[in-house]
């Protein structure tokens, strides 16, 4: 019954843990939680940093990439200007279906001339065409002197990420440049959002272009929400920290500042685009709703009480079930053990219940196994006590007492060669010698195995290789009167 400590002390740790529970979720669940967010916006800014990093760098390769087709370079060859602003405008198109077959079709696709004009772009040939892009945009100027370069536009008064990249002659001489652009949508911010578990939102020069709020729908149908895209230019541009001007001065992220949304509070990190050739005003700010974390578990008080309660109740169900059950049998199985490790290798295991019953059979099947005696029959209440009187029992191996001290090691060659006689043959000569032993003196011999005698002088040769702290123990068979026993030899 002492078991039963275990039900009571797990009672208790269940309802310590629940009162500790309910006192971290419930006492400082604001502030665990504003940690917690604060740590989110500040690893999703890191990604997001490395990210559109690397996203840039791959936009800078693929307009390179196209600038170095032959049928582009070609362009420039032409004679007349409708002729190159024909072949311009189908290198765009071609390109743009190109781009469009692996999921990256470009907003706009366009050729400079080496002075930076539009001769062509994709959907409308007439569109910018004479444009002069160069003076406009530094970053053209740096493609047109053979460097690819990445840049963030306010391009038809939509923030464009575009890459632009120089077309060079097979001499090495610049004929020109090849443009891609692409819209930052509220697509790309919700993409982004997805990925981070952050929301995202892209500003350029002083304004909020778009953000990954949403208004409806979900998915390709999501609808970007215009109120809280506008709504963001407060925080931002018109607060007293103004954390978008910080992070473009600072030239690196700010640390986590709050504010509030729409009557919700928010943790958020703001951080200047990486890797723009001449643009230093865009950026963009990660953010997540504190007050939409605490409203997720602001029911978990309350729950962890419940389920506190319960599970004491259970626990405690439990334990009694069990000591009731199980741990009044299992007490009585290990008992029987502790018999059998003490050396009584006759013990028979008695049925302890209903649950056991198996267990108890199994025991005695495998201990007659073992030591190479007859199975016990399952039908047989009681033993026969005059068949049992002359069966031989392992209580009747007689060891030598064993005299104080320690031994010395013995020159004795009998001893000798007994350490050197193989393990093998050792056990079957001395059970041989032991068994004609006790015939000779007319001793019970019913019952007894060579498997069963090698286990109980195991048993004691365990017992004495650590009292002695030799390397084993042998035994010599003895006769004295009509008493057979077994002498102990150190083997050092």
């Amino acid at each position: 019954m002492h078991r039963m400590k275990i039900g009571l002390f797990a009672a208790i740790v269940l309802l310590a843990v629940t009162a500790g529970v309910y006192v971290a979720t419930s006492g400082d669940l604001k502030a665990s939680v504003t940690r917690k967010v604060e740590d989110n916006v500040s690893r999703a800014q890191r990604l997001h940093h490395q990210i559109n990093r690397l996203e840039g760098i791959d936009f800078a390769n693929l307009s390179t990439v196209l600038a170095r087709k032959p049928a582009v370079v070609a362009i420039f060859d032409k004679e007349g200007e409708a002729e190159r602003r024909e072949a311009a405008f189908s290198e765009c198109e071609v390109a743009n279906a190109l781009l469009a077959k692996e999921g990256r079709k470009a907003d706009i696709v366009a050729i400079l001339d080496p002075g930076g004009k539009v001769v062509a772009r994709d959907l409308n040939p007439n569109a910018l065409y004479g444009e002069d892009l160069r003076a406009k945009y530094p970053a053209v100027d740096m493609a047109l002197k053979g460097v690819a370069t990445k840049d963030i536009w306010n391009f038809s008064n939509r923030m464009h990420r575009v890459a632009i990249a120089p077309i060079t002659r097979p001499d090495g001489t610049t004929a020109g440049a090849l443009l891609l652009g692409n819209v930052l949508t509220a697509k790309e911010a919700q993409a982004k959002r997805d990925l981070l578990g952050t929301q995202v939102a892209y500003f350029h020069a002083g304004k909020v272009h778009t953000s990954s709020f949403v208004s409806e729908g979900t998915g390709d149908n999501a609808k970007e929400d215009g109120n809280k895209t506008h709504a963001l230019n407060g925080p931002l541009f018109q607060s007293a920290d103004n954390p978008a001007l910080a992070a473009l001065n600072k030239g690196g992220p700010t640390e986590v500042f709050r504010f509030k949304l729409e009557g919700r509070e928010y943790a958020a990190v703001a951080a200047p685009m990486p890797g723009n050739a001449t643009d230093k005003s865009s950026g963009v700010v990660v953010m997540k709703s504190i007050d939409d974390e605490v409203d997720a578990v602001s029911g978990a008080g309350t729950k962890v009480i419940g389920f506190g309660l319960l599970a004491v109740l259970v626990a405690l169900g439990a334990a009694v079930m069990t000591a009731v059950r199980f741990i009044k049998p299992l007490d009585k199985i290990e008992l029987g053990v502790a018999e059998i490790i003490n050396g009584n290798i006759d013990y028979t295991f008695k049925p302890v219940g209903p649950d056991f019953e198996g267990l108890s059979n199994g025991l005695n099947v495998m201990l007659a196994r073992l030591l190479g005696r007859e199975e016990p029959n399952e039908d047989a209440i009681e033993d026969d006590e005059e068949a049992e009187a002359s069966k031989w029992r392992s209580d009747q191996m007689y060891v030598e007492d064993v005299a104080p001290g320690q031994p010395s090691p013995s020159t004795d060659p009998a001893v000798m060669a007994l350490a050197q006689e193989n393990e093998g043959a050792y056990h079957p000569r001395v059970f041989g010698e032991y068994l004609a032993a006790l015939k000779s003196k007319g001793k019970p011999t019913e019952g007894i195995t060579v498997q069963a005698f090698t286990a109980k002088l195991r048993l004691i040769e365990g017992g004495l290789k650590q009292k002695w702290s030799c390397k084993a123990v042998r035994f010599r068979v003895m006769t004295n009167g009509d008493q057979v026993t077994l002498k102990p030899v150190p083997i050092y």
